[in-house]
């Protein structure tokens, strides 16, 4: 995948929608492609999240390990993520503000998948740079959670 397919598919990702070509191919520059077999894990629960990841092509799993009495635990899905015209962020979106975090799920998939990667301190340091791309992309961040905080609530509303 070369940066003009890469920007295209950060193009779809919601965070990402409405920047210039120019301003998408600057990140696509930063990005990687992984590649990963049915059953990997991208990301694990507990652990430090270093790159912020959009699903290219493939299947995962958002999961939370939970406890449910005893040494007993249970893989409760928060979201599955598939191959779609749009493309959602996978976690790790505390890298655009270059903040280190926790992740608070495991991002497991469930068919090969392809996806493209960006260091955090990498996004962090080219986003400082640049004052104007660096709202942009906060804007639509602070909009893409507000949506899942709605979400959440609607979804709690119907239990």
């Amino acid at each position: 995948m070369d940066t003009d397919q890469i920007a295209a598919v950060l193009h779809k990702c919601e965070v990402f929608e409405g920047l210039s070509d120019q301003e998408l191919k600057s990140i696509a520059g930063l990005a990687r492609i992984e590649k990963f077999k049915a059953g990997d894990i991208i990301y694990a629960q507990g652990s430090i999240g270093t790159k912020l990841y959009v699903l290219s092509e493939g299947k995962v799993r958002l999961e939370r390990k939970v406890e449910i009495g005893g040494n007993r635990k249970a893989y409760v899905p928060a979201f599955v993520q598939r191959e779609s015209p749009s493309r959602r962020l996978m976690g790790s979106w505390s890298a655009l503000v270059g903040e280190q975090h926790i992740q608070m799920c495991s991002a497991k998939c469930y068919k090969p998948t392809t996806v493209i990667s960006i260091s955090s301190s990498e996004l962090t340091a080219a986003l400082s740079g640049n004052p104007g791309l660096r709202i942009k992309i906060l804007e639509k961040l602070i909009l893409l959670l507000r949506d899942r905080i709605a979400s959440s609530y609607e979804a709690m509303e119907t239990m």
